[in-house]
């Protein structure tokens, strides 16, 4: 079914009229410029029917497009025996937002649509990173999830794709997608009930996660992007070092990165944290 749109909507819009479509009771998504194992969708429905869980969450392998197409049974396989998730209390929500263990990607997923359709998870709409967004109610509102470890989805290291662009203004939705989260946790009364755990991952998908973009994605880091990018996480997180997941949920690097955000930098100083960051991500 091709759905011919008057306006580019981004992947976020094409997602939305998709869903709208679809006639199934699962969904499932894969960009444009990847592919599947044959057999990924038959195992991940198994699996969702089997455990009646929300959704289901498998491996997958960046490729580069130079090796085999699919993989071997061995190579699918992981050492790692599945799982079955019940969040069905406060304490299990909270572990399970904090963990961000089945991450914000899509296309890694199959989801029982009325899950999605219940509980008004959507994507937002020309704008890049939507799936930040979209991966965020999930861990609102998954109770049951599946983990399926096999490798089955390929991911197509892609220079020119959308999310590895160099200097490209677009990066900069990171900010819009975060704030919107923000709203939505407000609006939804999320925000009262699991503060600490959402600050975290405000903390790491705003904050983390734009200053990675802005320090790897463009060749000289904009300044005022980052005071902005500051700015945004100290009006809603001014407790920051207060929050116990700081502490025990992140790597030293960006413990590092978290004391940036209460001392005073310069645009000659950022320029070398920059370049620091730069060489950390090479070496790792």
């Amino acid at each position: 079914c091709i759905v011919q749109l008057p306006q580019n909507l981004r992947q976020g819009g094409a997602r939305n009229v998709g869903l709208d479509y679809a006639i199934g009771s699962y969904i499932g998504f894969v960009d444009a410029d990847d592919w599947v194992e044959p057999d990924m969708f038959e195992c991940l429905y198994n699996t969702i029917i089997q455990d009646d869980s929300d959704l289901v969450f498998c491996r997958h392998i960046r490729d580069n497009g130079k090796g085999n197409l699919f993989l071997t049974e061995q190579q699918k396989n992981t050492s790692k025996k599945n799982r079955k998730l019940r969040i069905l209390t406060d304490d299990q929500r909270t572990d399970f937002i904090v963990s961000n263990v089945i991450g914000y990607g899509v296309w890694d997923k199959l989801f029982r649509k009325d899950f999605l359709m219940n509980n008004q998870i959507f994507f937002p709409e020309k704008l890049t990173y939507e799936d930040i967004f979209f991966g965020s109610l999930v861990y609102l509102y998954a109770k049951r999830v599946s983990i399926v470890e096999r490798r089955l989805y390929h991911y197509y290291i892609n220079d020119s794709s959308t999310v590895l662009g160099r200097n490209q203004v677009h990066h900069k939705d990171i900010f819009d997608i975060n704030y919107m989260k923000w709203e939505i946790y407000e609006n939804r009364g999320f925000l009262d009930k699991f503060r600490e755990a959402l600050e975290f991952d405000f903390i790491m998908s705003y904050y983390m996660a734009g200053f990675k973009i802005l320090a790897l994605r463009f060749d000289e880091i904009p300044y005022d992007d980052f005071l902005k990018l500051k700015k945004g996480t100290l009006e809603r997180v001014p407790d920051f070092e207060k929050n116990t997941y700081c502490e025990s949920h992140i790597t030293e690097i960006y413990k590092i990165l978290l004391q940036l955000l209460k001392q005073p930098i310069g645009p000659a100083e950022l320029l070398q944290i920059q370049k620091a960051f730069k060489t950390y991500h090479k070496l790792t």
